[in-house]
């Protein structure tokens, strides 16, 4: 019986580091997308920190690496390959990330858009209910 969502990090803890009886169901995930952005008008100094900075964060291997501690797949395609164990279980990750091709079959990215011109909407009906 399926009964939420939450993040798949969290429910790997349950399941493997709490050893709970829970599943994960990986059909129709949904994923985030997030970025980076570069304020306008920085002195070089200030702009060369900014990028030293983006090249640490968005390197393949510390992408990777972050996998040690929890089963958020990396945000590079190219960190994928070189996720190793887990920091202290010393249990394979790869199966656990929610990029793993067998786990991201039917993911699918947020519909910013509609949430966008439905949100508020949808707000109300929900509050309206829970008031009942």
């Amino acid at each position: 019986m399926v009964f939420g969502s939450t993040y798949n990090g969290r429910l790997f803890s349950l399941i493997v580091e709490q050893d709970q009886p829970v599943n994960m169901m990986w059909d129709t995930q949904s994923y985030d997308l997030d970025g980076w952005i570069i304020p306008e008008g920085l002195d070089e100094p200030q702009l060369a920190r900014v990028k030293d900075f983006l090249y640490f964060a968005t390197d393949t291997q510390r992408l990777a690496d972050q996998a040690k501690y929890i089963s958020y797949g990396p945000a590079r395609k190219s960190s994928a390959p070189l996720v190793g164990e887990h920091a202290t279980l010393g249990i394979d990750m790869a199966p656990h990330m929610p990029t793993n091709p067998e786990n991201s079959e039917g993911a699918f990215v947020q519909n910013y858009e509609w949430w966008a011109d439905y949100r508020d909407d949808l707000d109300a009906k929900f509050q309206a209910w829970l008031a009942q």
